[in-house]
């Protein structure tokens, strides 16, 4: 299930945020959890082996916020008086727990913004087929953790390195067979660019002071419709819960803001 939440200011005052805002939204969402949810989720969520899965992802918001700069390391975004991003999960209980909770509280803090949450809107969910072209509402982003010379290196993998399908691939499988049980029936998921630049669709955020490499862009992805599915509910790729991998169906109209 997916949704659509807005948020204003309360007080009329612009909604300013640092550039790197993913663990403050990520933060808005946990707080606004009921106290349970909220402490399983973050403690131990769906595991599968030695992965812990959170099964949920949210998108960057929609408004482009204009850009403050107030020295090289301080950067800010001036979004008006209003927020919009989307939550997503294939668990209802998760997005419903999250719903009700931000109409029963009503007003937050987000960063040093005072806001409360004016409308969400449950989403329709698309016609998923075996081949669909997607854009990314969040960064997409797939790595690997290795051990060289006693320190731990982390690779992200470009959209155009073998490993980028195969690992996606196997990370929708884990999360299709934590949903699914034992009704899974694996199939398989590849996923190839479409519409992408190395150059203008790599984003590199800032997570808790550690650097993440992810990649905006149209994708074309073919599969299984199963795995296609848990995909747009839990998010392509890794670091979902931390703003990563949500996409929508593209429509060839939108090009432009691809």
């Amino acid at each position: 299930m997916r949704i659509k939440l807005v948020y204003e200011s309360i007080d009329e005052k612009n909604i300013i945020l640092p550039c790197h805002y993913n663990y403050i939204l990520q933060r808005l969402i946990y707080e606004t959890f009921s106290p349970r949810i909220a402490k399983w989720l973050h403690d131990e969520g769906f595991i599968l082996g030695k992965r812990k899965f959170k099964l949920f992802t949210f998108s960057r918001i929609l408004e482009k916020g204009k850009l403050i700069v107030k020295d090289k390391d301080l950067k800010y975004l001036n979004f008006g008086r209003k927020i919009t991003f989307y939550f997503s999960s294939p668990i209802d209980d998760i997005v419903g727990n999250l719903g009700e909770r931000a109409f029963r509280e009503r007003e937050f803090f987000l960063f040093k913004n005072k806001v409360y949450i004016s409308q969400i809107e449950i989403l329709l969910p698309p016609k998923i087929e075996e081949k669909v072209y997607i854009k990314m509402l969040s960064p997409l982003t797939i790595y690997s953790t290795f051990v060289k010379n006693g320190s731990r290196v982390v690779h992200f993998y470009r959209p155009y390195e073998k490993e980028f399908s195969k690992l996606i691939e196997e990370n929708a499988k884990k999360k299709a067979k934590i949903f699914h049980k034992d009704s899974y029936k694996e199939g398989s998921l590849s996923i190839k660019p479409y519409k992408f630049s190395l150059d203008e669709n790599r984003k590199l955020v800032i997570f808790k002071n550690t650097p993440i490499e992810g990649w905006t862009g149209v994708y074309e992805l073919t599969g299984d419709s199963t795995l296609i599915i848990i995909t747009y509910e839990a998010g392509l790729g890794n670091k979902n819960s931390e703003g990563f991998g949500m996409w929508e169906i593209w429509r060839r109209k939108e090009d432009k803001d691809a």
